[in-house]
């Protein structure tokens, strides 16, 4: 396939423009995808607003990671049976790739790989290439989805997928108490994806129209600015304490009252990154004493991308209430400003 496409790209903290650039040919083992839809993760929009200058992300850039497509053209030696022209897919990031070597790697962990690939380089910019028009990527990076789910649905299949890594890390299990604070998108697909692993699951948030919309798609809730958390946690837990807390924010004060209802033995994940880094207020001796184990995630491997679209395509996991606008991708500007509005859920980029 031959032609220009259209490509979003971040000039600078603040600014997104849109280039037009070469459509890439698939090279040996690479699948070219016509992306219809990219959805704005938090990362994009802080990196846009300069939230996140401690990463030494250099511009310009090419972002974009929760994108989904069709297949247009397959490559020389591409003998996945499932990747056919026409199949609706979805993409892995770089954690479903690594060099294959290493101990990580060969641990099943790329997500780790310490010979991690760079970026893709394409029209002297570099980045993930999800809001272009087409993308050129190596078969195994691809993950087939049901065609009945719409492309910005399927955009958070590799969300969904960090909140199963996330989910394996804590080891949630059938019964567990669990505590998700906050009810933004990721908070609301962490708590789905606790649920399907068996955990009783609960969710704080201060914001009543949050909460209102935790509850349209079954979770139970509670707001800290208007009942007493740890006396709802008492309750919930018949006095024991939570045994499981997914931190979907990242705060001081959310910091402070995860210690404060977590059960002995139990386990504290700490999903969202916070920008500038919260405090956290806990001394070795209260880790000793009550065997609480303090827990980081990031990224995910290859087998969460593919259990992500089986939890998606199956309606386990439903993403449908927090994709708050379709914005063409001309008014990119504008949908940067919309993403990093407050209160504002997914917003989905319209590549057509």
């Amino acid at each position: 396939m031959e032609g220009k496409m259209k490509v979003m790209v971040m000039e600078d903290i603040g600014k997104v423009t849109i280039r037009k650039m070469d459509i890439p040919k698939p090279g040996p083992g690479q699948v070219l995808v016509r992306i219809h839809q990219c959805n704005i993760c938090t990362t994009d929009w802080q990196t846009w607003k300069g939230l996140r200058k401690s990463m030494g992300r250099k511009f310009p850039w090419a972002p974009g990671h929760e994108m989904a497509g069709e297949i247009v053209e397959l490559g020389e030696g591409v003998t996945n049976p499932a990747l056919k022209i026409g199949t609706h897919v979805v993409f892995g990031g770089q954690g479903s790739r690594g060099c294959g070597e290493c101990h990580f790697c060969r641990s099943g962990h790329p997500d780790r790989c310490v010979n991690k690939p760079k970026e893709v380089e394409f029209g002297g910019v570099s980045g993930s290439f999800g809001f272009s028009q087409y993308a050129a990527y190596e078969s195994g990076r691809l993950y087939p989805v049901d065609s009945s789910i719409s492309y910005e649905e399927a955009g958070f299949v590799e969300p969904i997928s960090t909140c199963i890594h996330g989910a394996k890390r804590i080891r949630i299990a059938p019964g567990d108490k669990v505590l998700v604070i906050g009810a933004g998108n990721l908070g609301l697909v962490n708590a789905q994806v606790a649920k399907v692993f068996g955990g009783d699951v609960i969710v704080s948030e201060i914001s009543e129209e949050r909460c209102r919309l935790a509850q349209s798609i079954g979770l139970k809730t509670v707001n800290p600015m208007k009942e007493d958390l740890n006396s709802v946690i008492k309750r919930f837990t018949k006095g024991i304490g939570v045994n499981v807390v997914i931190l979907a924010v990242a705060n001081t004060t959310v910091n402070d009252q995860a210690l404060k209802v977590l059960a002995p033995r139990g386990r504290i994940l700490f999903f969202a990154s916070g920008h500038p880094v919260p405090e956290l207020n806990v001394n070795a001796n209260q880790i000793h004493y009550k065997e609480m184990e303090l827990i980081g995630t990031y990224n995910s491997d290859p087998s969460d991308y593919q259990l992500a679209a089986e939890f998606l395509g199956s309606g386990v996991v439903k993403v449908g209430k927090i994709i708050s606008q379709k914005i063409p991708m001309d008014d990119c500007q504008h949908a940067f400003e919309l993403a990093s509005t407050p209160g504002t859920y997914r917003v989905s980029i319209t590549l057509d």
